[in-house]
């Protein structure tokens, strides 16, 4: 990518803080990756999972949702390039879930990875977490060419869930509400980020790359407040995330093993680890507690002590709400 350079420098300075070093490099040079993350993102998490899990040392850029800095102009060209390069549509609506080949690029999420070996920007985590894992040593990948097909059914499948909803809707039962402390703000949530761009809209008014990047997202917002959270959408998401956990639970019944696909983890593994954990910390593992799913609750505990896991969501600062 032409001008990698001043485009992350840029993105760097308007966060106003430098990279932090994670993990230690071969001979001390500086890492091949560089990660704009968030840490109470699920996609995030995803990708320092994967990072964590293989030992790959990287540059961390946290940035916070709440101050809008994945709105700051700098990381949105950057991502627009990025969305650009990969010949993928910007969003226009919202599906509810974070899944790009759903929703379309956003241009104001993380994560976003550089990879200044290859001087590439990736973007989607799904995308992301393959590309590192392919990076990976034959022998120690998450998705092995023999079970990548089997793999990817599962990535979509979490890939597709409404994660959005269940983290700023009220649960659809009467009276119970999730554990977010953002929960039953969603059409609040929503329209601030309308908010936000309308008024970086104004302030960019003749630079047409951000001009698209921003009325693409508060399309997108828009779309969210006026559909989303009403008690029926609502109902239907939870619906999904529960049908989801029984699938889980058949395909675990299949399997003899600790993991999905044997006794090795796969990338499977830790997409569904992280998922439970994010429904776990909203309330709703009232779909496999209490009985509910057995196997769903034994995989929760397996995950919960997988080390990466550990140290990139549970031990993560600001990871969990």
């Amino acid at each position: 990518m032409r001008d990698l350079e001043a485009m992350v420098g840029g993105a760097r300075r308007q966060l106003g803080r430098p990279p932090e070093p994670i993990g230690s490099s071969a001979g001390d040079g500086p890492p091949r990756f560089e990660l704009f993350h968030a840490a109470n993102s699920i996609c995030s998490q995803k990708v320092r999972v994967v990072l964590a899990h293989h030992g790959m040392p990287y540059l961390s850029n946290a940035m916070h949702i709440g101050a809008g800095e994945t709105y700051l102009p700098e990381y949105v060209r950057l991502r627009m390039a990025a969305c650009d390069l990969a010949d993928l549509p910007l969003v226009s609506a919202h599906s509810g879930s974070t899944a790009v080949r759903t929703g379309g690029c956003d241009p104001a999420v993380v994560p976003t990875l550089v990879d200044w070996q290859t001087r590439q920007v990736i973007i989607d985590s799904k995308r992301i977490c393959i590309y590192l894992d392919q990076a990976a040593p034959g022998g120690a990948r998450l998705r092995s060419d023999e079970l990548a097909r089997l793999v990817d059914e599962e990535l979509d499948v979490v890939d597709g869930l409404p994660n959005y909803q269940m983290l700023v809707g009220n649960a659809p039962e009467a009276g119970r509400q999730a554990s977010s402390p953002h929960a039953g703000t969603g059409v609040a949530f929503a329209m601030s980020k309308v908010e936000r761009c309308n008024r970086y809209i104004e302030e960019h008014g003749h630079d047409e790359i951000l001009q698209r990047a921003y009325r693409a997202k508060r399309a997108k917002e828009l779309d969210a407040a006026e559909r989303l959270f009403a008690p029926a959408s609502m109902q239907t998401a939870y619906g999904q995330a529960e049908a989801a956990c029984e699938r889980l639970e058949r395909k675990l019944a299949t399997s003899p093993a600790a993991w999905l696909f044997g006794d090795s983890l796969s990338m499977a593994d830790l997409f569904w680890g992280i998922e439970l954990l994010r429904m776990q910390n909203l309330g709703a593992d009232r779909f496999w507690t209490g009985g509910a799913r057995p196997r769903v609750a034994q995989f929760v505990r397996r995950c919960e002590a997988e080390a990466a896991i550990r140290s990139a969501v549970l031990d993560w600062p600001g990871a969990l709400y």
